[in-house]
């Protein structure tokens, strides 16, 4: 269990525009993120895959959603911010 990534799951699926949210794969970094971080890594139709990061952890989340890279951008920014 992570906190930080659960409630960035649920905090995207309050989202308007966002079908679905699942975890991918987990693995350890060899960098560090000194804070937990939230990156967009690639973007296929309408599937987005997302990397959260903290410390030497990192969480792949899948997200399915109608929405632009844009409006993606910006609801990753708003969830974030209320994790932290």
């Amino acid at each position: 269990m992570w906190p930080d990534v659960e409630s960035l799951i649920k905090e995207l699926e309050q989202i308007d525009g966002i079908q679905s949210v699942s975890k991918g794969r987990f693995f350890l970094s060899p960098g560090l993120a000194p804070t937990f971080q939230v990156y967009m890594a690639s973007m296929f139709e309408n599937q987005y895959k997302l990397l959260a990061r903290s410390e030497n952890k990192v969480q792949e989340v899948i997200v399915e959603a109608t929405l632009g890279k844009e409006d993606m951008k910006s609801a990753i920014l708003t969830c974030t911010n209320r994790v932290e």
